[in-house]
């Protein structure tokens, strides 16, 4: 394993900004607004708050100052914290690579759906342009389709751009991500501002927003509120061990944390009241409730909201690039983080490659899985890849990180590690209990989720592919894990 000097983030504003962006990713335009609707508003704002205080703040920063103490990535970390243990860090590692599989493609059917949309063509019919003109999306998961040979050159476009911004590590992503992680704030200001000035916006606001406070007693609105805290914040990857394996080895860790916590809960407000204040307008407009516009996921971005846009009085084409580059940067900015974790983890377990060479290596290996993606069936993939792996998996993860941290490090010895870097200001006792009552609250998420998922089939999908596709990516995370924490202790 490697103990050469790290290179190090040129400021912590960059860290930061860069840690942001990896946090505040696509999932806080398609999946917080939906869920902040469907779960009461202000509400589940509410919830989402005390999840990011009492479960992210601490696991945050617990994974901060173990990259920070052991100057490792996350399966060398945890393998110096209890030996035989990496394969919790290399669970997290496999993960962010079967999701970069997916997040790539997604990329780059946004890249060529911007390049498209200074044509105009998608305001004749935006409810079927991104299916037929960026897809060409076949008739079912069963029909292959043709190659998409526009996509792969956008795929290609995302991964130069990748790899320019990596070629250094943190030393040219420095460079990159105070662009990439400032820029999405400047547009999705610009998105609200036009959002809330359309007749029928304050409706679509008011059902972003207007609380419901009953809800609160529901079960189910925390466990989204977690989940949906959780997954936004990055954590469970590694990312945050990797990461602050690169800042000086005494640096505080408490106020970098809460920034990036509420840069990240700023993205997921901007991006809800943008896409909110848009959809009262394609209500008010189509005489419609909200529940029969609104959308969430791919839909919501690449048809719901441009055929929005595609009825605004003027610069309909302007609003719908606007949207389209705050989700390539969103995008991109945890992409970036997400080849942080897996090239640092790699790099770490085979330190004589350079890290240009490991980046390199594990470019070539996501793009050739992801090949299957640029047919027109690539949508079916994605959505079944991204809920086997990109769901509830982070959260097994998470727990399993978290019972680790809590019930074999010790929460008290943890803190000590965080105080020591800020003398005077350190954290309470509040942090041991914390850490403590997590692992138990995300087995209360995910043991339901599990049950589901085993008694249910995922949207009708057939056996064949849900096995191939979801169970067998699975099982590779799981034994490919326990192989390379072999390799690991060596």
């Amino acid at each position: 394993m490697s103990t050469s000097i790290r290179p190090a983030w040129s400021s912590n504003v960059i860290y930061i900004l860069a840690a942001i962006g990896c946090a505040a990713g696509v999932g806080n335009i398609w999946r917080f607004p939906m869920m902040a609707y469907s779960y009461g508003g202000g509400a589940f704002l509410l919830a989402l708050l005390v999840s990011n205080a009492f479960i992210i703040f601490p696991l945050m920063m617990t994974e901060t100052v173990l990259g920070q103490e052991f100057r490792l990535s996350g399966p060398q970390a945890f393998n110096k914290i209890k030996p035989g243990s990496a394969w919790i860090g290399w669970m997290g590692v496999l993960v962010s690579l079967f999701v970069l599989v997916y997040y790539i493609p997604l990329m780059a059917w946004a890249v060529k759906y911007l390049f498209l949309a200074f044509t105009g063509d998608f305001l004749v019919d935006p409810t079927t342009y991104f299916d037929v003109h960026i897809l060409n999306r076949s008739a079912s998961i069963s029909d292959m389709g043709g190659f998409q040979w526009s996509v792969l050159a956008a795929l290609l476009l995302c991964y130069a751009v990748i790899m320019f911004s990596l070629r250094k590590g943190v030393h040219s992503l420095g460079n990159v991500v105070k662009w990439t992680a400032t820029l999405p704030f400047v547009l999705l200001f610009i998105l609200v501002i036009r959002g809330v000035t359309l007749p029928g916006a304050m409706t679509g606001l008011e059902a972003l927003f207007i609380p419901d406070w009953s809800q609160l007693k529901d079960l189910e609105l925390w466990q989204a509120a977690i989940g949906q805290s959780f997954f936004s914040a990055s954590l469970a990857f590694g990312y945050f061990m990797v990461a602050g394996s690169h800042r000086p080895k005494d640096h505080e860790i408490a106020r970098s944390s809460l920034w990036i916590i509420i840069g990240n809960l700023m993205v997921s407000i901007l991006s809800g009241m943008a896409v909110f204040s848009t959809l009262g307008f394609m209500a008010h407009v189509s005489e419609k409730p909200i529940s029969e516009v609104a959308a969430g996921g791919p839909s919501l971005i690449f048809t719901v909201l441009p055929a929005a846009m595609a009825q605004m009085p003027f610069a309909s084409i302007f609003f719908t690039v606007l949207l389209l580059i705050v989700f390539i940067m969103l995008a991109i900015d945890s992409a970036f983080g997400l080849f942080e974790v897996v090239v640092g983890a790699f790099h770490d377990l085979f330190p004589k490659k350079t890290y240009k060479e490991s980046l390199r290596n594990v470019m070539i290996f996501i793009f050739i899985l992801s090949l299957p993606l640029m047919t027109g069936a690539g949508f079916y993939y994605l959505d079944i890849i991204d809920h086997f792996i990109g769901t509830y998996l982070i959260m097994f993860i998470g727990m399993l990180e978290a019972f680790m941290m809590a019930y074999f490090i010790g929460p008290e010895k943890i803190r000590n590690l965080i105080n020591k870097r800020e003398p005077g200001k350190g954290i309470g006792k509040w942090f041991n209990i914390a850490l403590y009552i997590i692992p138990l609250l995300l087995l209360t998420i995910i043991i339901p989720v599990f049950k589901q998922e085993f008694t249910e089939s995922y949207e009708d999908y057939s056996m064949f592919y849900i096995v191939v596709l979801g169970l067998i990516p699975l099982a590779i995370v799981f034994i490919g894990s326990f192989f390379l924490s072999s390799q690991t202790e060596k």
